[in-house]
């Protein structure tokens, strides 16, 4: 469709670019035929003047011979005025010949043949009137008789005869040539007027065209316009439209009918207005400039405020606000919600899980902790009838307050009351925990559990309790999932930026129809083997809210020969930023602690005090931030700081600073060469107070080597 309307619009161009193209064309042609016309009027008054010269060469020659024979057949002297005028006008013709060039000849004529002949036949006269005047009438006479006067004068009406129709055949064939040139003008200029009107009709259907289509386009306009504010004043929620400024533009009927207000009384009043209390202006219009049009992600700004009605009465409202531009201008459509019976189910809820938190969890508690004593023979030897029945009612209580211990977790966890104590901390020590605390659990089900951990350890920021809850919840569905004897297996892994956890059960699979709801709320699958496997159907989602609250990812993918790898995916700890001491000890020097390990930073911090300020830092990352931020007298530098070592600091260590101190503490006995450090201290070996000693007698030699 865009195409198709390009190309219409480039032939409307075109069309309208030929009209003035055609103009110009008619134009020149008109104005060459005109310059043609001028130059045949012009080559047809050169050619008349020449034959009207040579006609006026003629006749003066005539008058010349007739004044000579008058003259020299009668000796009356009356007879030389026409022969002497003659003459001299000959000579003048003769000298001041007309220009016979131009551009319609390719070469000018000659008249030298005429002008030797004129002299010859002057001559001849000049000699008979010469005689006659001496009196010789009878040897002027014998000259004439003898007819070189009347041949001369032949051969001078033969050469103007021959200039004449010369002439006479040039202007005919300029004339053949003008009327062929007219006529391919006056067939070019049809033509060109015939394109012109073709054009010019195109132009009239094209505008025709156009103007219904923007006939029809006002028509849709008008009718999308009437459904747009049909679903506008339909819509239950109360929608607005603010200028820049936040004032109210327009409102649909919802609005009204949530604040009391009439249409006349909202447009024009400051959105500030619907408010209990109002900010100030300045502030909210701050606000709304930080909007962003909504996109398909529905981007643009949401708060929630308290709203007061025309009456003074309040509700609770969630509004939404996105930014589009109207002619150039900034305005806003903010669409209102009343979520007062949102909040007043919410807070049923709220109460609804304190009752159960309260009320049934703590009886609960006391029921289970009562059967489980009864089973171990608190009050005495049971039957074995008894003994199965309390048996049952005692794991169908534990399933219970797994249940309600998930609700209250999902709860907290959405509401965002669940607080997270987040700590660097190794995944390692979190793995062993988890697979050491599920390991009656796997005994139950003769499942195994293997572990897969890396050579050198792996930090992430988080909460250990609720990290060790998610994996208990990928490690407890990996085992139910998985056939009696079988093993599930536990990786650890990491990329440059992330930890990845895995876990891989030998079992069924996911099915199709359950992959896409699998992390939802009381999912799962629906058969008769998962339902008798138990479950409350909340762990996998509450592994996924934790994992996203640690700025992580969850997810599942099949096992090559069968089975399911669900992974978590969670930030490593060095992406954190660098915390300089802000205020080191006055006077004390700055010293550089590199280890990948939270309880040894903490430690050897502490083992400085007094005697030197220590930055901590974990990853070779942050040393080199540190390093950027702030000069230190001395470094402490572990080798196994993962996924580099602590070693490759060095060299641009020393090429900073060639006099700096630098100190290896580490746990490996067998620690690779390190050229370019100062000691090698092995941890578990070296007392702490060795290690202080150490780096505050090398920071004292470079200090008084610098001096």
């Amino acid at each position: 469709m865009s195409d198709r309307k390009n190309a219409q619009r480039a032939l409307i161009s075109a069309v309208y670019l030929a009209v003035p193209l055609a103009l110009i064309a008619v134009f020149s042609l008109v104005q060459q035929e005109f310059q043609q016309t001028r130059s045949l009027l012009a080559s047809v008054e050169r050619s008349a003047g020449l034959r009207l010269y040579l006609l006026d060469v003629l006749s003066k020659h005539q008058d010349i011979e007739a004044g000579q024979r008058g003259f020299v057949l009668t000796g009356n002297r009356t007879f030389l005025r026409p022969y002497i005028e003659g003459r001299a006008q000959a000579q003048r013709l003769l000298a001041n010949a007309p220009s016979l060039s131009g551009p319609d000849r390719a070469s000018a004529l000659d008249l030298d043949p005429l002008r030797d002949v004129s002299r010859a036949k002057i001559a001849f006269a000049d000699n008979t009137v010469a005689l006659a005047k001496n009196g010789d009438l009878a040897g002027a006479r014998r000259m004439v008789a003898q007819g070189e006067g009347k041949r001369l004068m032949d051969a001078l009406r033969t050469r103007i005869a021959a200039l004449d129709s010369h002439e006479a055949a040039h202007l005919a064939q300029l004339t053949t040539a003008r009327d062929h040139n007219r006529m391919i003008l006056e067939r070019t200029i049809n033509f060109t007027l015939g394109a012109l009107a073709l054009i010019l009709l195109a132009l009239t259907y094209g505008v025709w065209r156009t103007l219904r289509q923007r006939e029809a386009a006002i028509v849709r306009a008008n009718g999308l316009g009437e459904r747009h504010r049909a679903i506008l004043n339909s819509a239950v929620d109360g929608m607005m439209v603010l200028d820049e400024g936040g004032t109210i533009r327009e409102a649909n009927p919802s609005v009204t009918r949530l604040f009391g207000y009439g249409d006349e009384q909202l447009v024009g009043m400051h959105n500030t207005a619907l408010m209990a209390k109002p900010p100030r202006l300045e502030d909210s219009n701050a606000w709304l400039r930080t909007v962003d049009a909504a996109g398909n992600g529905g981007l643009g700004g949401r708060q929630e405020f308290i709203g007061r009605r025309a009456d003074g009465t309040t509700l609770a409202t969630d509004v939404s606000v996105a930014r589009f531009d109207d002619d150039g201008s900034a305005c806003y459509v903010a669409v209102v919600r009343d979520v007062t019976e949102r909040k007043r189910i919410e807070q049923m809820k709220a109460e609804f899980v304190s009752t159960v938190s309260h009320e049934l969890r703590t009886p609960l508690t006391s029921i289970g902790g009562s059967l489980g004593l009864l089973a171990a023979g608190a009050a005495g030897p049971l039957g074995d009838k008894a003994a199965r029945l309390v048996a049952i009612a005692h794991s169908n209580c534990e399933r219970l307050v797994r249940l309600i211990n998930d609700i209250l977790d999902i709860e907290k966890i959405e509401s965002g009351k669940m607080q997270f104590d987040l700590r660097r901390m190794a995944v390692g020590p979190l793995v062993e925990r988890t697979v050491a605390a599920n390991a009656a659990f796997g005994e139950a089900h003769s499942v195994a559990v293997s572990t897969h951990m890396p050579s050198w350890p792996i930090a992430v920021l988080g909460d250990p309790d609720r990290l060790e809850q998610l994996l208990t919840n990928l490690l407890s569905n990996a085992i139910k999932h998985s056939p009696e004897g079988g093993m599930v297996d536990v990786r650890i892994d990491a990329t440059a930026t992330s930890a990845r956890i895995e876990v891989s059960d030998r079992g069924a699979g996911v099915p199709a129809d359950f992959r896409e709801r699998i992390f939802h709320k009381f999912a799962m699958a629906d058969n008769s083997d998962s339902r008798g496997r138990g479950g409350t159907g909340l762990g996998l989602a509450i592994a996924r809210e934790i994992a996203e609250r640690h700025d992580g990812s969850i997810g599942f993918i099949d096992r090559d020969g069968g089975g399911t790898t669900f992974f978590v995916e969670l930030p490593l700890a060095d992406r954190l930023a660098v915390a300089v001491d802000p205020e080191p000890d006055q006077g004390l020097p700055i010293l550089l602690h590199l280890d990948d390990d939270h309880d040894c930073l903490s430690v050897i911090a502490s083992a400085f005090a007094g005697r030197a300020s220590v930055v901590s830092v974990a990853s070779v990352a942050e040393a080199k931030r540190a390093l950027a931020l702030q000069s230190f007298a001395g470094v402490i530098v572990d080798v196994v700081v993962p996924p580099l070592s602590g070693l490759d600091l060095v060299p641009d260590l020393r090429a900073a600073a060639p006099g700096l101190p630098i100190v290896v503490f580490t746990a490996l006995d067998d620690a690779p060469p390190a050229v370019g450090v100062d000691a090698v201290l092995v941890k578990g070996r070296t007392s702490f107070s060795t290690l202080v000693e150490t780096m505050m007698a090398l920071v004292g030699r470079a200090a008084r080597e610098a001096a």
